[in-house]
């Protein structure tokens, strides 16, 4: 059984509430962690969710607006005087790197680990230990990206052909790393007796009003975690922000056969957030409010 969780830090919009922190999210599996995005605030909310700095590897920042990423200066200055050496991937768009070394120039910072700076213009795509992080391009009116994160798995093989073939259990680790194996007189080929276990998938929209892009790349996802900042009476609004309605974000889980929706990124002016869970249900039911700490695990064979 694979399991990944999936914990919100900030479920605020633009300006933080007194319960609701700015963006910030946060995904873990087998020990990687990718935190996507970085409202101010996010390390309190990290420490509150009993998440271990060192267990970051990647920080997705996915656009430079500045409820995003302005808790990620003091992030990386924090994780330095806990005296990390491992090296932290972050990922982004264009600026991203000169905030960073701006930060770190004029508050005269050098972190004591090496930081490694991707910056994307239309997507990019990057493999860790055991996850995939795919960033991709959505609607909101300056460079912003969705991020899709699957986990990687070991091949498996497929014992019941094995065992009629009768090929001795000691060659068969060969085969899952991607050898082939002779015995016998035969050639065993590694694709042939092994096959890839589907691994957990997860979508967080960022910030963006209705994206085609989005729906495609969310296409069988585990959990989607959708931006949902007004509800259907801001709809013209919402989408002349670049941003959605909980209903948008509904319908994007439908079209794209997601398992679960949560909802996050709810602007300041609502303080009942029932009328966001409401809508949209009516249009997915299995939708959920991803308000601040809301963990979910996310499990599949």
């Amino acid at each position: 059984m694979k399991r990944a969780k999936a914990v919100v830090l900030g479920s605020s919009a633009a300006t933080p509430k007194p319960k609701r922190g700015l963006p910030a999210h946060y995904f873990e599996f087998e020990g990687t962690g990718v935190l996507m995005d970085v409202g101010e605030g996010t390390q309190f909310q990290l420490m509150k969710a009993n998440i271990g700095f060192s267990k970051i590897k990647a920080v997705v920042v996915t656009h430079m607006h500045g409820d995003h990423v302005l808790g990620l200066p003091g992030l990386l200055e924090t994780m330095s005087m806990a005296s990390r050496k491992e090296e932290l991937l972050l990922l982004g768009p264009p600026g991203l790197y000169e905030l960073v070394s701006t930060a770190f120039k004029l508050t005269h910072f050098a972190p004591s680990y090496p930081i490694r700076v991707i910056e994307a213009e239309s997507g990019h795509e990057v493999s860790l230990r055991n996850v995939k992080i795919k960033l991709f391009p959505v609607n909101h009116g300056v460079t912003a990206f969705g991020v899709r994160i699957e986990t990687v798995h070991k091949r498996k093989v497929k014992v019941e052909e094995l065992e009629r073939e009768g090929l001795p259990k000691r060659f068969w680790s060969a085969l899952q790393s991607g050898r082939d194996v002779e015995w016998n007189g035969r050639v065993f080929k590694h694709e042939d007796y092994t096959y890839e276990s589907e691994g957990i998938k997860v979508v967080y929209s960022g910030d963006t009003a209705p994206c085609e892009r989005l729906v495609e790349e969310a296409k069988g996802a585990d959990l989607l975690i959708h931006e949902a900042t007004f509800t259907e009476e801001m709809r013209e609004e919402a989408h002349e922000r670049g941003h959605s309605t909980a209903k948008d974000a509904a319908l994007a889980a439908l079209r794209a056969g997601v398992r679960m929706l949560l909802l996050t990124h709810f602007s300041g002016r609502y303080e009942d957030l029932s009328k966001h869970l409401e809508e949209a249900r009516r249009v997915f039911p299995n939708s959920y409010l991803g308000e601040d700490l809301t963990k979910v695990l996310v499990m599949k064979e």
